[in-house]
């Protein structure tokens, strides 16, 4: 079939033990084809399988685009699994040419397709420096969501202290009175305290 002959014509040759026949339905390899070679050649068939999902997708993004109802009609007409393609096309469509990673595979590009293109851009990176799998990459990003929150009082207190620290810039600001604070006042409330000169040194 073409389809399988595109497929061979894209397939990285010297990633072929010598010897090695391939053609639409077969490939058949040498008595004494060694480990290294086995082990190059399924490295380079992920990558073709790889290769072949983000055409589909980007065949199927196409499409949906510039078909509309007929779109559907493609569907029906191929024989792959409709539930296999709509997940293949999902994640074209989410994640961009632009923001893919050679080194992953397509299932790691899955994981990250409900996220904000800046977040797919971390979270693969980080799976490429760390070698991650895709389960693994899944675990790392369910797991981002669970980082515990600072509570109310730390975020009114950290908003305090750089409203503190732009108001101590302003000429307005009255250090003499901010260091002869009570020493056992409560440092929160110091802070506070000084909201009228904050607020003076913003208005300013």
């Amino acid at each position: 079939m073409q389809n399988q002959s595109l497929a061979i014509k894209a397939f990285d040759y010297s990633s072929l033990c010598p010897k090695c026949r391939l053609d639409a339905t077969s490939l058949t390899l040498p008595d004494d084809a060694t480990f290294e070679s086995c082990q190059n050649m399924l490295s380079a068939m992920q990558g073709l399988g790889n290769c072949t999902k983000w055409w589909i997708g980007d065949v199927l993004v196409h499409a949906e685009r510039a078909f509309g109802e007929k779109y559907a009609q493609l569907l029906d007409a191929s024989d792959f699994e409709y539930g296999a393609l709509r997940n293949i096309c999902y994640t074209a469509t989410q994640v961009a040419p632009s923001v893919r990673r050679k080194e992953l595979t397509f299932w790691h590009h899955r994981e990250v397709a409900a996220l904000l293109p800046n977040d797919q851009r971390k979270f693969l990176k980080i799976a490429v420096d760390q070698k991650l799998s895709a389960a693994a990459l899944r675990a790392l990003i369910q797991n981002k969501d669970k980082e515990p929150k600072p509570k109310k009082s730390e975020t009114f207190e950290l908003a305090l202290r750089s409203i503190l620290k732009i108001a101590q810039q302003s000429p307005d600001f009255d250090k003499v009175a901010f260091k002869e604070r009570p020493s056992k006042m409560d440092e929160i409330i110091a802070i506070a305290v000084t909201a009228d000169d904050a607020l003076r040194a913003f208005e300013g």
